[in-house]
């Protein structure tokens, strides 16, 4: 152990005290403050100092003050106390906790700010760390425990992580609108287009891992003409001919200059939904607990599971 943790050590039990006198300059009025007897809290600061080897407060007549060691000092005593009370906020109250979520771009334009703007206004003390990023790297934060919850798609198989469907989009193979297939009468299959050059989105991309599953079922292995970023890229680059693609049906009718077809294959499909940790931690006996949740995570999830599948559906694709 080196010097500064030891003293750390002498002053962590001790820093109500330190911020107690500051804010009083007086040791009878501190000690009523944190409720403890005047001589005890004058041992306290005794020995505190003793055993830091620094001199923190002074007499002036008939109080005391913060020496310019103190005054020093005072800043970081009173951050650790702020973030000491913000952690445990976190952990026990459901109206000042913070929820760590992580979610897809494309949730990101319409359907985060409006259940974010949804829930403040009912919980306006509750605070979000946000991360954008692909579906893979989502999960992989949400698994690592770097975020608490996930808007997603598709949904998880991980026995270690728990999930809710909030909605489900369909599949469609987007075509230009004078493509061969753009005139057909019912659902086609995705071996029809197996000729055709892909725009498909990036590897890790949900979209993605659902467009590879599906074209493998169907025995069709793709010849890639783009890797887009994000779904209206590749909406865009089919309406320019450059190829088809496999996408979510868009809401609010086909993008002009492309035709969506529904397709044959079974799972052509796309639920969307929000995803969260369900490890258990290991116990006597080798009995598990259900992993911590904090408050407000709880209660965000809740809400999402309450309001998301009735304002998904218009603002998704």
């Amino acid at each position: 152990m080196n010097e500064v943790d030891a003293l750390a050590q002498v002053l962590v039990p001790r820093l109500r005290m330190v911020a107690a006198v500051a804010r009083t300059e007086h040791v009878t009025q501190a000690a009523e403050s944190l409720g403890v007897p005047q001589p005890t809290l004058s041992r306290a600061l005794a020995r505190v100092q003793e055993e830091m080897g620094i001199a923190l407060v002074e007499r002036t007549g008939r109080g005391v003050r913060l020496t310019r060691a103190g005054q020093r000092l005072l800043p970081y005593v009173e951050r650790a106390l702020e973030d000491l009370r913000e952690g445990l906020a976190d952990l026990t109250g459901a109206e000042e906790g913070r929820v760590a979520l992580t979610f897809l771009p494309t949730l990101g334009v319409e359907v985060v700010p409006a259940l974010l703007r949804g829930f403040r206004a009912e919980h306006p003390g509750v605070r979000f760390t946000l991360t954008q990023e692909p579906w893979a790297e989502s999960l992989r934060r949400l698994s690592s425990g770097g975020a608490d919850l996930a808007l997603t798609s598709p949904l998880p198989s991980d026995p270690g992580l728990a999930s809710a469907v909030l909605h489900t989009q369909w599949l469609r193979l987007v075509v230009p609108e004078h493509h061969r297939l753009a005139a057909s009468a019912g659902p086609v299959s995705a071996a029809s287009a197996a000729a055709q050059e892909f725009v498909l989105l990036k590897p890790g991309r949900g979209v993605r891992h659902l467009t590879d599953r599906l074209l493998d079922g169907a025995g069709v292995t793709p010849r890639v003409a783009f890797e887009a970023d994000d779904i209206n890229t590749a909406r865009g680059l089919v309406a320019a001919g450059l190829g088809v693609s496999v996408l979510p049906a868009r809401p609010r009718g086909p993008l002009p200059g492309t035709v969506e077809l529904d397709l044959a294959e079974e799972g052509a499909d796309r639920p969307v939904g929000v995803v969260w940790p369900r490890a258990t931690v290991g116990g006597g006996g080798g009995r598990g607990a259900e992993a911590f949740e904090p408050p407000a995570v709880a209660l965000f999830r809740d809400y999402v599971c309450r309001v998301g599948p009735r304002i998904i559906p218009d603002l998704t694709g």
